[in-house]
């Protein structure tokens, strides 16, 4: 499994990432600071022996937001298996709803996180055989 990172604010990666640590999720992490960079990833190792992603990925960023993301992989049908968490200042009900309507996000975590958000990752059904 691989896990990608995509946020904006570089404080919130690395935050991420220190928890994920902390909470012992110790894949290797590539974090992106724009979905266009992400995306461009995923088309570059659509062909990888390891086609599991667990994405965090925040909706609101400057270029291609969340939604942009997860449209364009789903448009261009990567052969991935990709299990998504939105990560996100928004309380919008607007944004939670939409979310329900893509069948890959498993979690949708309104900033800020903390350690047992990360910790309960490792125990969601969606996510049988990414911590194994």
């Amino acid at each position: 499994m691989k896990i990608l990172l995509v946020d904006d604010d570089p404080i919130v990666v690395l935050l991420q990432k220190k928890l994920m640590e902390k909470a012992g999720i110790l894949d290797p992490v590539i974090s992106f600071n724009n979905g266009e960079d992400a995306v461009s990833y995923l088309v570059e190792h659509a062909g990888d022996e390891d086609k599991d992603y667990l994405l965090f990925l925040d909706i609101n960023m400057p270029g291609l937001s969340g939604w942009d993301v997860l449209d364009t992989v789903a448009e261009i049908k990567l052969p991935v298996r990709l299990a998504v968490i939105i990560i996100t200042s928004s309380i919008e009900t607007a944004d939670k709803d939409k979310a329900k309507r893509y069948d890959n996000i498993i979690d949708f975590w309104v900033k800020p996180f903390n350690i047992m958000d990360f910790v309960k990752l490792k125990q969601k059904k969606e996510l049988k055989g990414f911590f194994d």
